[in-house]
């Protein structure tokens, strides 16, 4: 038995393998109330897929909780707010809706194939060095570096530039993680200041020549609204789909080559059938979902598995609980490339489910097959080396040898 109103889900037992405990918890009382985090736990497939539609949740406004802190600090971290300004994720309707729209239409410049083939090329020439030298980070050398070099690409920027921008933003979403410091937000704000200095003169520049690339139509759809951003706000837009494009699909590359290379008997399988690539990456974003949990708060009072919710209570939606529920996937702990089953929370759902799922998924099922196309490597350890976060599931490092 677990002590449900001292549960904390910060807690550091929880950061290497959280899934037994939450197997225990959702048996225990599927959701419930924790003093320790103020806020309601839900972990069942159910109860979480109908959060994520319900219109009376809203997602939390982390800027504004952010502006709070900094200022009964002294601080005024500019760029970091204005970032989270223009964070879609902790945006609710009306000021949501047009970010979105300008989002979706940068993410559709380009089709769907001349993307896949801009990855595809990316892919091979990063995994090179597997076959040549006998082993490689999987994770430092190929699934961190391609993401960031496929948004360069949708940006139109050099790939020195693409990956000087990445490593320049890595130190960011650390303030996603709850109980960051103030220290984390200055930092953040300083690796801003840099990234936006860039971004600015980007969109200067595209401004007075465009070109065919995902900057100059943002300026463009930007500079035709009724309602157009300033260049700050609109290199924050910039900075935060980038940091959006790269971050947890690299953790999602990472994780899934992890899981499928730790799983011979299934590797073998999908090499073998090509057509199971997209399954094992639907049981890669169940199993080891990039972010484990988001909250919400709730805008009435409301009923939820016979809990009392009261207005301006907050929630916690246990993504990575919910992926695990044996009610939604039988012999939920095993990876299983190609099992049927309720659809995966792992990119959100309703008015907040990731824009850019398709093109992580697609990332995701061409970095597989690129790694599969060569001679089949071994991981180093039996143990991934995880990163120290809560909310975010991504390793520092995937070492394997042919």
């Amino acid at each position: 038995m677990v002590d449900l109103g001292s549960f904390n889900s910060l807690a550091p037992i929880l950061r290497d393998d959280p899934y037994p405990v939450y197997a225990v918890l959702r048996e225990q009382s599927p959701i419930f109330w924790t003093d320790a985090e103020q806020a309601w736990v839900l972990l069942r497939h159910r109860e979480v897929s109908e959060a994520f539609t319900n219109p009376a949740l809203l997602t939390l406004d982390l800027g504004q909780y952010v502006n709070d802190v900094s200022r009964a600090l002294g601080d005024n971290p500019v760029e970091l707010l204005r970032l989270l300004e223009m964070a879609l994720f902790f945006r609710n309707p009306p000021a949501h809706g047009p970010l979105r729209s300008l989002v979706a239409r940068l993410l559709a410049l380009r089709s769907q194939a001349s993307c896949a083939a801009a990855v595809e090329q990316i892919a091979r020439r990063l995994i090179t060095p597997l076959a040549r030298d006998g082993g490689m980070d999987l994770m430092r050398d190929f699934a961190d570096p391609l993401p960031p070099l496929f948004m360069g690409w949708l940006y139109g920027i050099s790939d020195a530039e693409a990956r000087w921008l990445a490593t320049t933003l890595a130190g960011v979403p650390i303030i996603l993680n709850r109980g960051c410091s103030i220290r984390d937000y200055r930092s953040a704000n300083l690796r801003l200041e840099e990234a936006h200095a860039f971004l600015r003169a980007q969109i200067a520049a595209r401004r007075r020549t465009p070109a065919e690339d995902g900057l100059s139509l943002l300026v463009t759809r930007n500079d035709e609204a009724e309602a157009p951003f300033d260049d700050d706000r609109l290199a924050a837009l910039a900075s935060f789909v980038f940091m959006a494009g790269f971050e947890t699909t690299s953790a999602l590359i990472g994780n899934g080559l992890w899981l499928l290379l730790s799983h011979p008997d299934q590797c073998e399988r999908v090499a073998a059938d090509r057509a199971l690539i997209p399954g094992a990456v639907d049981e890669s974003l169940r199993l080891e979902p990039p972010i484990q949990q988001v909250r919400r708060r709730a805008m009435t009072d409301q009923t939820i598995a016979g809990c009392e919710i009261r207005e301006g209570q907050h929630l916690i939606l246990m993504i990575a609980a919910a992926n695990r529920d044996p009610r939604a996937y039988p012999d939920p702990d095993r990876f299983l490339p190609g099992r049927a089953g309720q659809p995966v929370h792992s990119f959100g759902g309703g008015l907040h489910h990731c824009l850019g799922a398709w093109v992580a998924r697609m990332e995701a099922e061409i970095a597989m097959g690129a790694v599969l196309d060569g001679p089949r490597p071994r991981v180093s350890s039996d143990k991934p080396d995880w990163r120290p976060l809560h909310n975010q599931r991504r390793m520092n490092s995937l070492s394997v040898q042919v």
